[in-house]
Formats: C-alpha cells, structure tokens, sequence
C-alpha cells in the first residue's frame, strides 16, 4: 500500500507523530494505513465504510442494483484480465450526495478528481473487497475520531457505527458536525470539525 510507505518515508524524515486524516471515504483508507503500518499515532476520518458489510453496499452504492447487482461482473471482469477499463464514478456511487449545495455539486462533477473521476473495475472491485491487516475487534494501533456530518445524505452515522462499534481496544471519538453535508463546507459544522480535530491531534501528541 502507497499509504504504508508514504509514513515510513515521513517517519524517516521527520521524527513527530502521524496522524491521518481522510475525507470522505478516505477515512477507512486511513484505518488499513495504521492497521498495516502500526507506526500511527491517531486516525480522524468523516466516515468508516467497511464494504464488505451489505447494508454499507447497497446504501452507498449508485442504488441497490448496481451493489447487488453489478458488483459480481466488476470482479469477474477484473480476475479476467480486464480490470484496467474505467467507469464514470457518478455511475458507481451515490455522487449525487457529495456535496448539498448546487453550486459547489455542479462543480465537483466538472472535477475530474472529484465527482467527475472516472475509476478502474480493478479499483472498485479491491475497495469493495479488501481485507485489513487488522480486523476492527483486533485493531490496538492508535486511537479515531470520527468527525460525522450530520446531513450526510451519503453516509450517514449508523453506517460507521457497524465497523466502529467493533472496535474496543482503542478509544474512538464520534463528534457530530451540525448542520454539514458530506463535503463538510457548511458552518458551524466546519469550525465545529476544525475545533475537534486540533483537539484531537494536541491529545495524540502528547501520549
């Protein structure tokens, strides 16, 4: 994982704590990071989607056809050599709700490293599959904090709640951001996420 090796060159470098942040869905990219590095000190993620689980599936998914329905030719596709073809994100996931305001939406699907991506069925057969190198009940590495919007009409709290839940051997925070979508952009919700998250790093820097 580039993820693993981008911390031991930061470590290498530079001797201060790791702490991870990932927006969106980067937030379990930032969990399988420290399960397999084991050299972080602290995890903040919006949300923790652990895709293996059906109901995150089919919630998070374009729509329950294209979950339940079009993930098994995405991996046939890709163990048949075909992983390198690309399809349009917006028609994968529910892109629709990245974003509440129009404006700032319309402008994420210009973005071609946003809603406007296109991914490889490699890519998403792999995220909806892979398998952590510590499952949540084993998870000791660092403590979460879960900074969860609370008009995510993406993925919302109780989707996280199915993996953190699981997770007794660490302390993990859940702060709700008022009034703030899955981009979190709206107040108080962004200052509510920036008061947290400097909280939170200040506590993980100082175990």
């Amino acid at each position: 994982m580039a993820a693993n090796d981008f911390i031991d060159a930061e470590l290498a470098r530079d001797p201060r704590p790791i702490i991870l942040y990932g927006l969106s869905a980067g937030g379990m990219l930032t969990y399988h990071a420290a399960a397999l590095n084991r050299k972080v000190k602290g995890i903040i993620g919006m949300t923790f989607l652990d895709q293996r689980i059906q109901q995150v599936s089919d919630e998070t998914a374009f729509s329950k056809i294209v979950s339940r329905i079009g993930m098994p030719p995405v991996r046939f596709a890709t163990k048949a050599g075909l992983g390198s073809f690309a399809l349009p994100m917006r028609f994968v996931s529910k892109m629709r709700a990245l974003v509440n305001d129009e404006a700032a939406l319309k402008a994420c699907y210009a973005d071609r490293t946003s809603a406007g991506n296109w991914v490889s069925l490699a890519f998403l057969a792999s995220y909806a599959d892979y398998i952590p190198a510590l499952e949540p009940e084993q998870f000791d590495i660092c403590p979460i904090l879960l900074t969860q919007p609370a008009e995510d009409r993406w993925t919302p709290l109780h989707l996280s709640n199915l993996f953190l839940d699981q997770i007794t051997k660490v302390p993990v925070r859940k702060v709700t951001l008022d009034n703030a979508g899955h981009y979190p952009i709206e107040q108080p919700g962004l200052r509510q996420m920036h008061d947290a998250i400097v909280e939170f790093v200040r506590e993980c820097a100082d175990r």
